[in-house]
């Protein structure tokens, strides 16, 4: 978080609530079809989800966009299982299908909220070792910039300014172990400069195999949230967050009044706008997605990004998404309402 990359305050922060447990969405399982290993299927029917999954198996794993994009799916990424087969998860909409078939993995991956970042002084190369003195943060949610441009949000503080006003570690990737992953480029916009907002904004991949998606990711395993618009960060409201260290759908509640002074306390120690949480945060989580508890139907509302952790107890702190956006001039990407 603030400190490269999470600061640790120990402040006279009131006791917090411990988060409350999350029952975790899951896919439900499917009759694979011939040639898959495994077919499952989130916010759709299995019927959907088979004839997506045949399409997949009836092209080779290179071909994976050409094969899904007529019944209008998109792949989000893919995985290899260390078993000789992959996992390969695809979006239309709300729904999230995963299929598991043989062979290695198609090239596929991009932007969405909740996956690992590296920032680095060096230049990223990709395939190379990860330069020396990265700092490892996470990504939240997607963005268009004024002009139009899109771009993906993190924490401000990942790639730190110098004296001069300079930003620090300019170059980003978003990293797949154990290489650093896509490469970005560098910082585009940063609030730390002029305002008192822990956020900047990076490019977001582009070409072929590269997507950039209005969700929260969960790992392959577990189908994403869809973020479906913004919410305000309110006293007692409950929120999630997911970070790269301390994982996905790490749940509690926006701290009550009694939190101000510590709030205010923060905001003079390290001059940022935050809002503190019941939930504990580490290293590493900083710039990661804060979002509403998820609906039935398995949506969530942005509400901000992780910043920093203060007290005994390792409460996260957030900056709140609606400021960062207005000095951006920039707007949340959403999925539609139906």
């Amino acid at each position: 978080m603030r400190r490269l990359p999470l600061l640790v305050l120990a402040v006279l922060a009131p006791a917090l609530a411990p988060a409350g447990a999350l029952a975790a969405a899951s896919y439900t399982p499917c009759e694979p079809v011939p040639g898959a290993a495994a077919v499952a299927v989130a916010r759709a029917g299995c019927a959907e989800a088979q004839a997506a999954a045949a399409a997949l198996v009836a092209q080779p794993p290179e071909r994976a966009g050409q094969a899904l994009a007529p019944a209008g799916w998109t792949p989000l990424r893919a995985a290899d299982t260390g078993r000789g087969s992959h996992d390969l998860v695809a979006l239309r909409g709300r729904a999230a299908v995963l299929v598991r078939r043989g062979g290695a993995a198609p090239d596929l991956d991009g932007w969405s909220a909740g996956r690992e970042l590296v920032f680095a002084r060096a230049t990223i190369v990709g395939g190379r070792p990860i330069p020396r003195g990265a700092a490892f943060c996470t990504s939240a949610f997607l963005v268009r910039l004024s002009g139009g441009r899109r771009g993906g949000l993190s924490a401000a503080h990942c790639a730190g300014l110098r004296r001069s006003g300079l930003v620090a570690r300019r170059n980003a990737a978003l990293r797949r172990p154990p290489a650093p992953g896509i490469v970005l480029g560098r910082v585009l916009r940063t609030t730390a400069r002029r305002a008192p907002l822990d956020a900047l904004a990076l490019p977001v991949p582009r070409g072929t195999g590269r997507t950039a998606s209005s969700v929260v990711d969960r790992g392959i395993a577990r189908p994403p949230w869809p973020v479906v618009g913004t919410a305000r960060p309110l006293r007692g409201r409950r929120v999630c967050f997911t970070g790269r260290t301390s994982g996905a759908d790490r749940c509690g509640r926006i701290a009550s009044r009694a939190a101000r002074p510590a709030e205010a306390f923060l905001g003079l120690r390290t001059g940022l706008i935050v809002r503190c949480t019941t939930i504990r945060a580490r290293q590493g989580d900083s710039g990661g997605p804060v979002y509403t508890a998820p609906r039935g139907d398995g949506t969530v509302r942005a509400v901000g990004l992780v910043t920093l952790v203060a007290g005994p107890s390792s409460a996260m702190c957030f900056t709140p998404l609606g400021p960062v956006l207005d000095r951006l001039g920039a707007r949340l990407v959403a999925q539609a309402q139906p």
